[in-house]
């Protein structure tokens, strides 16, 4: 008989082998505590450098790239409105079928993190052909590939952050990381704009740069300690979209959570709208560009460690409820007044609730899920995510067609209120409780 015990490198346990990449460790449990300790301290250290780095890179190519490629295709391809609307899109249509890509990720002998360079390697490919197009045909195919493949690793980094994190840190760890992120896309829009002020014919060089930033990415991932769990025997590739329904408080929490979803995707593009057309306010675009590249950002960044800290010392519920209040007081207040102070206090507020958010969605599955699934749980997560994601844009301009900016931000507040009421009564629930016993033994 095998040995049945836990052992972290090379060893079967049952049907399953594990080995790990990234840092060499020995061979099983023969360290001290004192060399457990110091092991583990450096793999803590390894991953949060090299995934505040990649981070730091990502941040530009998941925000301000996108507008970048959006002036592109206004100034120099003639795409059909339909066509715009998909490219916005299909990143987000695409995560539905992360569940997919992650079991397919499981079968491969690579690693969660060996997966994901490869997908960055792709985007940036993509980028860099996107560089040489000269139609909106080819300039669409090229850019539609880079936005999937920029989504397709979104499951696969919960289980680093799990495995090499403790529990005590975990979430501050993460804050710091995450705090990169806004960091990568302020560079990132200042050399783009000085790039745009001499000459638009410089939009490709932007692309070469995205690419070169994609390629940043994969080899930031490389250099990850992650571990992989190869088994003999593997369930259908929709495997884990079962886990929405038969999961009753996993089902419940994405119900509540899509509402707020919904309330904060569907206003985000009519912030800056609302903002242009505002008759009584007669903004400069200057100011404009303050608000959402300079006042979120920053806000984003101060507070991302200080939401990092709180998750490692409150109660999943309690830490989704005060991102929320974030956002109830944020949204309302964006759309209600004229007062220049006051939204940008909203857009501090609002910047602030996105941080804590990140946070949130990127960890909340580890206080879940079952220790050998939060991947798989990870996935069903994204896939619903990316549903809702895609759709929200697209209800708010219709509520925004047929109402105005100021209804649309009370339906949003009211879906918000929604979801406070839904998380407390999740909260109070047995099962909640027990099953957090069940995660934190």
């Amino acid at each position: 008989m095998q040995d049945q015990s836990k052992v972290l490198l090379g060893i079967k346990i049952g049907e399953e082998k594990t080995t790990f990449s990234g840092l060499s460790t020995g061979k099983t449990d023969i360290f001290s505590p004192s060399e457990k300790f110091f092991r583990n301290g450096k793999i803590e250290q390894k991953t949060l450098l090299f995934d505040g780095l990649r981070y730091l890179f990502q941040g530009a190519l998941d925000g301000e790239l996108q507008s970048v490629i959006l002036w592109m295709v206004m100034h120099n391809f003639h795409m059909p409105v339909g066509c715009k609307i998909a490219l916005t899109s299909i990143g987000f249509l695409s995560m539905i079928f992360a569940p997919i890509s992650q079991q397919l990720a499981n079968r491969s002998r690579w690693n969660n993190m060996q997966f994901s360079a490869l997908y960055f390697a792709l985007m940036g490919l993509a980028f860099f052909c996107a560089a040489f197009a000269t139609s909106w045909v080819t300039f669409f195919i090229f850019i539609a590939l880079a936005r999937i493949f920029n989504k397709q690793q979104i499951p696969l980094v919960i289980g680093v952050y799990e495995n090499n994190y403790s529990k005590v840190n975990r979430g501050f760890k993460s804050g710091v990381a995450l705090a990169c992120m806004p960091i990568g896309g302020i560079i990132f829009s200042q050399l783009a704009s000085h790039f745009l002020d001499k000459s638009s014919n410089h939009l490709s060089y932007i692309l070469f740069l995205a690419s070169f930033l994609a390629l940043c990415c994969a080899l930031c991932f490389l250099k990850i300690p992650a571990s992989k769990t190869v088994a003999e025997k593997y369930p259908p590739l929709w495997d884990n979209f079962k886990f929405i329904g038969k999961d009753h408080l996993f089902g419940a929490i994405l119900f509540f959570y899509s509402f707020i979803a919904i309330a904060n995707q569907m206003t985000l593009p009519l912030r800056i709208e609302y903002l242009a057309n505002h008759k009584n306010l007669s903004l400069s675009s200057g100011t404009i560009v303050a608000l959402f590249a300079l006042v979120q950002p920053l806000a984003n960044i101060l507070s991302g460690p200080l939401w990092g800290k709180l998750y490692d010392r409150v109660s999943l519920i309690t830490m989704r409820q005060c991102v929320t209040i974030c956002f109830l007081i944020g949204i309302p207040l964006f759309f209600a007044t004229d007062n220049l102070t006051m939204i940008y206090l909203a857009s501090a507020l609002l910047g602030i609730g996105a941080s804590g958010g990140v946070i949130f969605w990127s960890l909340w599955v580890i206080g879940i899920a079952p220790r050998d699934k939060t991947s798989e749980y990870m996935s069903a997560n994204v896939a619903i995510m990316g549903l809702r994601d895609a759709l929200a844009p697209i209800l708010g301009y219709y509520l925004l067609y047929y109402t105005s900016p100021f209804t649309v931000g009370v339906i949003s507040f009211l879906l918000l209120v929604i979801s406070v009421v839904g998380f407390e009564y999740i909260s109070r629930q047995p099962a909640y409780g027990e099953r957090i016993s069940e995660i934190l033994k």
